[in-house]
Order: structure tokens, then C-alpha cells, then sequence
């Protein structure tokens, strides 16, 4: 498979040794001047290729790792489908697009079906630990009546890209974080796979404070149905927070799963990475990571 990493940041320059060692990687794109031009074997990576500021190659695949907001990453992903790749992102608002940005979702199937290609956005959350793992949990049940997913994380322990988005350090005067970005997403992507009527979305974070300080993030999404609370999800970012993944399926079959916690940023590039073969082989269009799996009800 030829594939494209655009977009070389911290996620993108990892993503982009691993797809040499496992894709005939054909090309790197990022705008940033200081990388433009640089040989890829100057990171460590085993390729004679040079950093590009525009697409240029020809392949099946552009993983897209730009930027958290579909308005930001649009161009970028239009650029990938018209010169005929298909598309993976990071880009967690584009995990469940609808309800952020209904137009440029609706732009994204007509051009991908038109070019013949598949977008999907996905990463490890979205796209897998608070959304499409508690899906796969179901299977067993025949009735599920609600889903809490919870992610906790030591922020200490992340790259200083994510702890100066979660505001660790900051004053509580200086803090002007933007958190996690994915909540309502992850929700939504749990109600459509369930067939769960939605009647509300609703999400929220604040800061967690240690004397004047913030030292990381607490928030949470959730669907209402009925006037009940049938999905919620919660992501936790702190110093010293317990590191785990903890979910509980309410149902004929009660499941409450619980992990010793995942790497963030190998977990989203292994995500991307394995869905990369079923996003070429599927029907041209906007799709969602919960359309990949079986386990939905009807």
C-alpha cells in the first residue's frame, strides 16, 4: 500500500517511521519552513524521501494528522481526495462531523464518492477507547440500556504538546487551554452503532486545581434519550491521575470492563495504521469508525 503522513508533527513524524517500516511510504507534506526540504533519514527514518509543503506523490492513502477541528483540516483532506487518496485523520471532530460541521460533512461524501475514495476520522479518542471499544463490549448483550466510558490519564507522563493543551503549570488566570476535543463525538458515535434515540447532546471540561495552579483537565460528554442518561464518556488529564480505561455496559448482559490504561500517542497511530486496509477496500464516502465493525443494532 503507497501512503502519505501528512503532517509531521509528534504524532505525524512517529507515524511516519512506523508506515516506512510497514507501507511503501511515498511521501511526507508539512507547511512548517523549518522541515520543508528535509531529508526523512535526518529523524531517524529509514527513507530517502524529503519533507514536501505540497502533495505531490501519487498513492491509496493519506494519513492526515494536522489539527483537531474539520474548518482547520478541511483543505487539507480536499487536496488528499482529489489527487485520489483515500483519507484517515486524527482530526477528532471529523470522527462524527455531522454534528459540528453538517455542510463540510456533506461536502466530504460528495467529493470522496466522487473521486471513488473513503474519509474516515479515528485515533485512540475518538476512535476507539471511549467509543468504538465500548460498542464492541455490547455484543454480547441483547438489550443495552446505558453505556459510561471513562478515561484517566497522568498528565505527567504525556508530551508538552498535550500538557500545555490541558493548561498543566498554568495559573488559573493564565489558563486558556482547549482540552480534550472529541466528547459529544464519542457519544454520538456510541448512539448511532446502538440505535439509541438522541434527544441531547451535552459536554463540558474544567480545570483541576492544586493551590493556584491548574495541574490538568476533568470532562465529560453525554446522550439523553427519554429524559435518561444513556451514554456518557469522561476523560480525565492530571498530574498524578490513576492511569486506566474503566467501562460499564448496562444491559441484559452487564459487562464492566477495566484497563491498566494506553499509551495515547502509539495508540493512535496504531489505530490508524490498522484501519488503514479496511478504509481502502470500502465503498467510496464520509464513513465512521463504528461503520467498520459489525456490531450494531437495527
Amino acid at each position: 500500500m503507497r501512503v502519505v503522513v501528512y503532517g509531521f508533527g509528534e504524532i505525524g513524524s512517529v507515524l511516519a517511521k512506523k508506515c516506512a517500516e510497514r507501507f511503501e511510504l511515498v511521501g511526507v507534506v508539512d507547511k512548517n519552513p523549518y522541515l520543508v526540504g528535509k531529508k526523512l533519514k535526518d529523524f531517524g527514518i529509514d527513507s530517502d524521501l524529503r519533507i514536501e509543503k505540497d502533495l505531490k506523490a501519487e498513492g491509496d492513502l493519506a494519513f492526515v494528522a494536522t489539527g483537531s477541528h474539520l474548518d482547520y483540516v478541511y483543505d487539507q483532506i480536499e487536496k488528499c481526495v482529489k489527487k485520489g487518496f483515500n483519507v484517515i485523520s486524527t482530526c477528532e471532530t471529523l470522527a462524527y462531523p455531522e454534528y459540528r460541521y453538517p455542510e463540510l460533512a456533506k461536502r466530504i461524501d460528495e467529493m470522496a464518492r466522487e473521486h471513488g475514495v473513503t474519509v474516515l476520522g479515528a485515533g485512540i479518542n475518538p476512535g476507539f477507547l471511549l467509543d468504538l471499544l465500548p460498542v464492541v463490549l455490547t455484543t454480547p448483550c441483547t438489550e443495552v440500556r446505558r453505556i459510561i466510558a471513562v478515561r484517566s490519564v497522568n498528565a505527567l507522563r504525556r508530551r508538552a504538546q498535550f500538557q500545555r493543551k490541558i493548561g498543566l503549570g498554568m495559573k488559573i488566570s493564565e489558563f486558556k487551554g482547549t482540552g480534550h476535543v472529541g466528547y459529544a463525538e464519542s457519544c454520538l458515535l456510541i448512539a448511532k452503532a446502538l440505535n439509541f434515540k438522541v434527544d441531547g447532546v451535552e459536554e463540558g471540561q474544567n480545570a483541576v486545581v492544586r493551590g493556584d495552579k491548574v495541574i490538568g483537565i476533568k470532562g465529560f460528554g453525554r446522550v439523553v434519550s427519554g429524559g435518561e442518561e444513556v451514554v456518557r464518556v469522561e476523560f480525565h488529564a492530571y498530574a498524578n491521575a490513576p492511569e486506566f480505561e474503566e467501562i460499564r455496559i448496562e444491559g441484559d448482559n452487564a459487562v464492566i470492563w477495566r484497563s491498566s490504561g494506553t499509551k495515547g500517542d502509539l495508540g493512535t497511530i496504531a489505530v490508524l495504521m490498522n484501519l488503514a486496509k479496511a478504509v481502502v477496500e470500502h465503498e467510496p464516502g464520509l464513513i465512521k469508525v463504528t461503520d467498520l465493525i459489525p456490531f450494531k443494532r437495527v
